[in-house]
């Protein structure tokens, strides 16, 4: 039985689950691509002011669980390929100098969506338990009062939804948070790290599913993990059939590359030995599939006519997994920073260094890699906004990257920051590796980089143009600059939330 065929059933029950959510769906995702064109093809012809709508881009946002800077082909895998990314980072635009907003899954996506610095709205971890998470000073949820990208768009006329991985409130202990609903998205189907309509892991990960299971708060089913792509990719292509009078904009949170990691037979078969261990192999092969999974995506966009308008985004919510185990018997672990140092968990670069691809058939200068441009996570809001034509919302931090896509890289920013914890508080999840445990905080001011623990201790400072593997710490020998950015490190910190 091919892997389509045992997820059409799944598709239909997440729509089912959808509707009874005021999520009105039909499986158009389960049927051949001719006819999902024909039932588009059998509506009205859209009034005058939604065809105007149309010429706005859609927007499609996919966001990658714990892929490192260099796991792509296009960014220099050499064990297996990445064919359908690269062929979008190729015909599109590739910024190398992309950042997270934080090290950590929940805070990085608090950044994306609000625009803002993670720790301005109380995200200093991810969100887990309520006591954990009052011991380490993080929000149980975001607060559904700020603006968000989801918002800014429903705002504008796009039908807007989140399908995947949410973790910003929900799960675990807290079944009391707002739905992604809540936050401008006109529809919605999560995971376990939310409530809503979701689906629940049957084979990886089960207790934080049972957990949720017990939470209520939505209609949902369980599934195993290798199959979650394929459901959400096929929900994207439904949701997108039956809003295509209008802009649309679907948030895609995938969760492949998270260890536990979960792929097919068929295709671990194929990458067997590609990998230096047995957990390299099962990452690289959820990659592989991954890439397979959004290459369909993209190919029936396009077919559907969809592609023509439609602004792609990929990249990766913080660096590569870093536990301890991947060491025991001396392997290396899976994961690529491409050299760089630090990985998930950590301020150095590997950890919140990413590649951003944009694509935007028709209004980018195709093939443009981009080696200068600075961008950030809390870029993208501003960007969107510039693109609809829409004012940023006050409080955004971030930039509008949008030149970028016409081969111009934009060369001056505002200072970017970043806190992984609070001041005073308990330390976080480290690195397993010493070389990768960086300090909690952290300035970029041009080329500078400084980081530095609670109250300006150990501090480090870099010139990431002439140094970007961070070897060589100048904080001692370049005095004024490192005096000039703690100074702004700590003004940051003191008006961050108590």
């Amino acid at each position: 039985m091919s892997i389509s065929s045992q997820i059409a059933p799944k598709v239909r029950a997440a729509a089912h689950l959808m509707a009874a959510a005021a999520m009105t769906m039909t499986a158009i995702a389960t049927l051949p691509v001719p006819a999902a064109l024909a039932h588009s093809a059998q509506e009205a012809p859209a009034p005058a002011p939604a065809r105007e709508a149309e010429r706005r881009p859609n927007i499609l946002f996919v966001l990658v669980d714990d892929m490192g800077f260099g796991d792509l082909s296009v960014m220099g895998n050499k064990k297996v390929q990445t064919p359908n990314l690269d062929r979008l980072a190729r015909e599109g635009v590739l910024l190398t100098k992309f950042y997270d907003a934080a090290p950590i899954c929940s805070s990085s996506r608090a950044g994306f969506l609000t625009g803002r610095f993670p720790a301005d709205v109380g995200f200093v971890g991810i969100t887990a338990g309520r006591a954990r998470n009052a011991e380490i000073g993080q929000v149980d949820w975001l607060d559904p009062k700020l603006p968000t990208i989801a918002r800014l768009l429903d705002d504008a006329g796009y039908a807007t939804a989140h399908i995947g991985k949410w973790h910003l409130g929900g799960g675990r202990d807290i079944g009391d948070a707002p739905w992604p609903t809540a936050y401008g998205f006109d529809r919605s189907f999560t995971t376990f790290e939310g409530l809503g309509p979701r689906v629940l892991v049957s084979d990886e990960e089960r207790f934080l599913a049972q957990q949720s299971d017990t939470l209520g708060q939505g209609p949902r089913f369980w599934e195993i993990k290798t199959n979650l792509t394929g459901l959400y990719a096929n929900m994207t292509v439904d949701f997108v059939a039956q809003h295509s009078d209008k802009p649309w904009f679907v948030n895609l949170w995938l969760n492949d590359i998270h260890d536990p990691w979960a792929p097919d037979d068929e295709t671990l078969a194929d990458v067997m030995g590609k990998g230096t261990s047995s957990d390299d192999d099962r990452m690289l092969a959820s990659l592989v599939k991954m890439d397979k999974t959004l290459g369909r995506l993209f190919d029936r966009l396009d077919q559907m006519g969809e592609l023509d308008n439609t602004l792609i985004l990929v990249t990766s919510d913080n660096g590569p997994s870093p536990l301890a185990r991947y060491h025991e018997r001396g392997e290396t672990a899976p994961g690529s920073t491409e050299g760089l140092r630090g990985r998930k968990f950590s301020l150095y670069e590997g950890g919140i260094r990413q590649p951003l691809i944009m694509h935007w058939r028709g209004h980018m200068k195709a093939g443009t890699r981009d080696e200068q441009t600075v961008g950030q996570g809390v870029d993208l809001l501003p960007t969107f906004a510039s693109i609809i034509g829409a004012k940023k919302p006050a409080g955004s931090v971030g930039i509008d990257l949008s030149p970028t896509l016409q081969g111009q890289p934009v060369t001056q920013r505002p200072d970017l920051f970043w806190a992984y914890g609070k001041e005073g508080r308990p330390m976080l999840g480290k690195p397993s590796q010493p070389i990768d445990v960086s300090p909690r905080f952290a300035v970029r001011e041009g080329d500078w980089k400084l980081l530095a623990n609670d109250g300006g201790a150990d501090v480090e400072l870099y010139n990431l143009v002439q140094d970007p593997m961070e070897k060589q710490d100048l904080a001692a020998s370049e005095p004024e600059v490192r005096g000039r950015l703690l100074a702004k490190l700590k003004k940051w910190l003191a008006q961050l939330p108590k």
